[in-house]
């Protein structure tokens, strides 16, 4: 049974009990989808795990203002969750946009936060360029649907208001290197072996000394279909992390 925050209503669901982790999807997907990943259900053995719709998501609100997509304001709508849940912090796990929202709960919020998991998501060049230059969002659902068309068959025109406008937030320059350089708090970034932007983000996580995990898959099977032994290592992460 889905749950909504207050404003913006916001669906969410949670199952486990003890310490909050927060999953965070991403574009095109929704909250059921990280039990489809098995995360839900491993990580809900020892923790309370909350799985929301991103806005204009699943069962969650389709905004109709762009400035409800911004950055800031998705990340302060996670926060009213964590503080309607009843917790002081949080396990953050976002993937793809659900990152590139982690991120921003870094900027924004990092005394709320226990962990990141950083998953599927170049905090240095952001969303990638498309072959005829930077990525439209026009071009992004062209390609989506027929990489993904799973993903895409719920998208009406009506609802690409709204992804247009998310999408147009993650295509705004946040200084995510910079936030994240800056943070203390304890980090893992996730990337798929296939996915094209493994290269860079393994780079760059060596070379600032942050754990790097990796398995098989390209962007979407990395978080649909992980490893089991990157769902361990996930687990194995945060425990690692959690203190009271």
């Amino acid at each position: 049974m889905s749950h909504f925050s207050d404003d913006p209503h916001l669906a969410y669901q949670t199952q486990g009990s003890g310490p909050l982790v927060i999953l965070l999807h991403g574009l095109l997907m929704r909250g059921t989808h990280w039990i489809q990943s098995g995360l839900v259900n491993t990580l809900s053995q020892h923790y309370c795990v909350a799985y929301l719709d991103l806005p204009g998501h699943g069962d969650s609100m389709a905004l109709t203002h762009s400035e409800s997509y911004t950055l800031e304001n998705q990340a302060s709508a996670v926060i009213q969750i964590i503080d309607e849940l009843g917790y002081e912090k949080a396990h953050i796990i976002g993937y793809s946009a659900g990152a590139w929202l982690a991120a921003g709960l870094l900027k924004y919020y990092q005394d709320r936060l226990y962990s990141v998991v950083m998953g599927g998501w170049d905090i240095v060049g952001g969303l990638p360029a498309g072959p005829d230059g930077p990525m439209t969002f026009n071009s992004f659902m062209s390609y989506a649907r027929k990489a993904a068309p799973d993903l895409t068959s719920w998208v009406t025109t009506s609802a690409e208001i709204g992804l247009s406008a998310f999408f147009n937030s993650l295509n705004q320059k946040y200084h995510m290197e910079a936030v994240v350089k800056q943070s203390t708090v304890p980090l893992l970034f996730w990337v798929g072996i296939h996915d094209f932007i493994y290269p860079d983000v393994k780079k760059w996580a060596m070379k600032n000394k942050h754990p790097f995990l990796s398995g098989n898959g390209n962007h979407i099977v990395t978080m649909l279909q992980p490893d089991l032994f990157v769902r361990d290592e996930i687990v194995s992460f945060i425990d690692m992390n959690h203190y009271e």
